[in-house]
């Protein structure tokens, strides 16, 4: 029996999300189905509002209704710029309040397999914004897997022609470890004792 259009297309949307494998989403879209006719409406409704009223920051990258609280608040250290590889890893480390400087966000990571070059990641943007905002320290807060080593390393001799400070969170970041998945007192304290790349691994008080 072919399966039915409309259930097979909603399979289909939930796959395209990260970590969402073929049975999953079945699974999501039969329990999307036996929602109510309200929930089902609400769902709808959060989408679309998702679509005509949330904002992507161009200057950081993060994620807004009205305008950036991040890029609007002149209070924050405008000489210190936090590099992380999703958005969502903006509001991780905003919620340890232990960092208050501004952030970038690259367009992912590193990885030839999937055209990921450093033009389209971000790279050039990322150096004209610390030259022409006079950045005087880049914080490279990336994933540990593979491909998160091969941007924080590319990134720092790239920022290094530049006379600018390059520093990473602390190794107490378990290998292989997205900040989504931390607690806050990890975060904090892998931001608070961050190591400077340019004096292998001196220690950041």
């Amino acid at each position: 029996m072919e399966p039915i259009k409309t259930i097979k297309e909603l399979e289909e949307s939930f796959e395209r999300l990260p970590g969402i494998g073929g049975k999953t989403a079945e699974r999501l879209a039969y329990a999307t189905l036996r929602l109510s006719k309200e929930e089902k409406e609400a769902f709808v409704k959060a989408f679309e509002d998702s679509l005509t009223k949330v904002t992507k920051c161009p200057h950081c990258g993060f994620y807004f209704e009205e305008n950036c609280p991040l890029c609007s608040d002149k209070d924050r250290d405008q000489k210190t710029l936090l590099v992380v590889s999703e958005s969502k890893d903006i509001l991780s480390i905003e919620k340890t309040k232990t960092y208050h400087g501004l952030y970038f966000t690259l367009d992912g990571l590193l990885s030839p397999l999937k055209n990921k070059t450093p033009s389209a990641i971000g790279v050039d943007h990322l150096l004209k914004r610390v030259q022409e905002e006079g950045i005087q320290e880049v914080i490279l807060a990336l994933p540990t897997d593979m491909e998160g080593e091969t941007t924080r390393l590319y990134l720092s001799n790239a920022l290094s022609r530049l006379s600018v400070k390059v520093s990473r969170l602390a190794y107490g970041i378990p290998v292989g470890t997205h900040l989504e998945y931390l607690d806050n007192l990890t975060i904090a304290q892998s931001i608070q004792y961050r190591v400077d790349m340019d004096k292998g691994g001196k220690k950041n008080g």
